[in-house]
């Protein structure tokens, strides 16, 4: 299987993509944010392959444009440093860094106030903001899933017992057979109503374990515009702190 760049000119613009040579019926595109990619079969002449290419210019145009659409409307990566703004619980909030002996994080009249020994020190900014996001995350999500429990009596018959973890996948997880409920810490950056779309969606598992029809029915009946929500939960733009973001490199 052998792959080589070729380019095409089409309505003034060039276009190169990359060519492999597979074991397919006919071409075949795939257009990724940093490459075109064409499959087509062995003996398919190579002005073929890029009158294919050619034909299908304006599909590579417009996913394009959805490409950089998308990546322009990405936040921008937070150092957690003065005059930026993050969203807590749907609230925009300032970030203020200021010098202290101990390091704490508070919320004081729309402002989050970074308390740190050293305020250039990034490492220990963001630990006191994530000392913060956990506490506050732990708080309000124990309030709202004591608050919503009961729409879904008989079961459980009391709040589930509650396990707060950071997650890159998932926003909750149900186990009705040990009546616990895991919570992502990082729904703390999500509007209030949403988090309850979350809570009230894994609550539903105690009475139906996976994701039936009548799984979504008893969702519906405690919160009628739960698919709305959850087309809002996918499309939620989440803060992206530089911190994490170096660590995962």
């Amino acid at each position: 299987m052998s792959e080589n760049n070729r380019t095409v000119v089409a309505n003034g613009r060039s276009y190169t993509y990359i060519l492999t040579r597979k074991h397919v019926k006919n071409a075949i595109m795939h257009i990724d944010p940093d490459a075109i990619r064409v499959s087509a079969p062995p003996r398919m002449p190579l002005s073929a392959i890029d009158a294919f290419v050619s034909k299908h210019t304006d599909a590579i145009d417009r996913a394009r444009e959805k490409f950089a659409a998308r990546e322009a409307a990405r936040p921008k990566p937070l150092s957690l440093v003065t005059g930026e703004t993050i969203s807590l619980w749907g609230i925009s909030h300032t970030i203020a860094v200021q010098k202290a002996a101990k390091r704490t994080a508070t919320v004081k009249c729309g402002t989050l106030v970074l308390s740190v020994g050293d305020p250039e020190d990034a490492a220990e900014r963001y630990r006191a903001f994530l000392e913060f996001t956990d506490r506050e995350a732990a708080v309000m999500l124990t309030a709202r899933t004591a608050t919503l429990t009961p729409l879904f009596a008989p079961k459980p018959p009391a709040p589930p017992t509650l396990v707060f973890r950071t997650m890159t996948s998932r926003w909750g997880v149900c186990r009705p057979t040990v009546g616990r409920v895991t919570l992502n810490r990082k729904l703390i950056f999500l509007p209030v109503h949403l988090v309850d779309y979350v809570i009230c969606h894994e609550l539903a598992h105690f009475h139906h374990a996976n994701h039936s029809t009548a799984f979504w029915q008893a969702l519906a009946n405690v919160m009628p515009d739960c698919k709305e929500r959850r087309r809002a939960l996918n499309d939620y733009p989440l803060p992206v702190l530089l911190q994490e973001k170096n660590k995962n490199k």
